[in-house]
């Protein structure tokens, strides 16, 4: 299962599923628009739904499949992206002023990004709340 997904200043994406790190020379944009492309959908259509239905104004959590629900910590937009998924979550801890969160694969991510990562989380909630009264 993916658990999260980061770039470094090299400006590969490294992906993290099953305890294995994948290095891509890619850009997030079109990693993620082959994986929906199975859904006949790209990125902006993706943000741009989400943003109206949720009326969430920036930092969109992106539901890529029924395993996949990535939590925008830090955006493709800016050099370090950061994006958790938040169904391989099995726990986090607030410490001070960092988030561990910690993965069903046995591993943990800290970030000094604790309030985005919370606001992300709670928009998760919503988003899977929704998904479950609609029955998806």
């Amino acid at each position: 299962m993916l658990d999260y997904i980061i770039r470094k200043s090299d400006n590969k994406i490294y992906v993290s599923i099953d305890n294995q790190y994948l290095i891509y020379d890619t850009t997030f944009q079109k990693y993620v628009n082959r994986i929906l492309l199975k859904r006949l959908s790209n990125l902006e259509a993706l943000e741009k739904s989400t943003k109206k239905y949720f009326l969430i104004k920036n930092k969109v959590p992106l539901l890529l499949s029924k395993d996949i629900l990535l939590l925008c910590v830090i955006s493709y937009r800016m050099l370090n992206l950061t994006y958790i998924n938040y169904f391989s979550i099995s726990k986090y801890e607030r410490k001070n002023k960092e988030v561990c969160i910690y993965f069903y694969s046995g591993h943990c991510l800290k970030t000094e990004n604790v309030y985005a990562f919370i606001k992300q989380y709670k928009y998760a909630r919503k988003i899977i709340d929704k998904i479950h009264e609609l029955d998806f």
